[in-house]
Order: C-alpha cells, then sequence, then structure tokens
C-alpha cells in the first residue's frame, strides 16, 4: 500500500470529505461533543503539534496564525469549539465550507491544504479505512 505520506490524492480525499481530518469531533457522531472537559486539552494536543511541524504558529496576542508553512489555518478551534455565545459568533463569521469539525487545515474538496513536510508527524502515520480499502488492503 502506499502511504498516504508518499503520495497526494485530492480525489480520494474530495470522495470521503476528509474523514482522517475530522480531528476535533468525529463524523460518526454527527460533530457532537460526545463526553466531558476532553475537547480542550485536545485541542492544545493538536494545537502543539501542528506549531512543532511548522504548520502554525501563535501570534503575542495568543491567535493562530500561518506558520513556517504560510498557510493561513481555516479556523480556531480554541474558538469554533467554545459552547457560549462568542463560540457561536465565531463560527457564524466563517464561510459556510469550513467544517470545524476537522483540522484548521482541511479543505472540504482537496483535503490538506499543508505541503507534507510541515503536516503532524502523526498525518504521515496513520491512514483511514477509506485510504486502506482503495489500495486493496
Amino acid at each position: 500500500m502506499t502511504h498516504p505520506n508518499d503520495r497526494d490524492e485530492p480525489e480520494l480525499c474530495g470522495e470521503c470529505g476528509g474523514l482522517c481530518c475530522a480531528l476535533y469531533l468525529a463524523n460518526d457522531e454527527n460533530g457532537d461533543y460526545v463526553g466531558e472537559g476532553w475537547l480542550p486539552e485536545y485541542i492544545d494536543l493538536w494545537t502543539g503539534r501542528l506549531v512543532a511541524s511548522g504548520a502554525l504558529a501563535i501570534a503575542e496576542d495568543g491567535e493562530m496564525i500561518a506558520g513556517a508553512a504560510g498557510i493561513v489555518p481555516l479556523h480556531d478551534p480554541r474558538l469554533s469549539h467554545r459552547p457560549d455565545s462568542g463560540g457561536e459568533a465565531y463560527r457564524a463569521m466563517l464561510p459556510s465550507w469550513v467544517d470545524t469539525r476537522k483540522c484548521q487545515f482541511c479543505h472540504p474538496e482537496s483535503g490538506c491544504l499543508l505541503p507534507r513536510t510541515y503536516r503532524a508527524t502523526i498525518c504521515g502515520e496513520w491512514v483511514c479505512d477509506v485510504w486502506a480499502g482503495r489500495d486493496g488492503e
């Protein structure tokens, strides 16, 4: 099987909608926040991974900005998952095609916007079932 870290297939990511990139809230749970308390820590974990990879940077004021990769994140999960009126207002200002359940670098049609060298390490270590099935595994 050719690993996604070895090639990009925007058509496949477009077909499945980026299931592997649903980092923050699972598609199979309809994007609902199931459980208590884990999401903020999980967002921090992924923020750390993306900062370490060079994909993301945090400005002095705390805003998520483009890292060395030069790609502006599509949303800030620290804001888009706030369960209050501030989170609701933030989500309302996002383009309708931005899926806040997914990584802030996941485009709905082309998948990951990041050059391979700036993706979090874990993104090159895991493949989704759709990818594996396409390669006959």
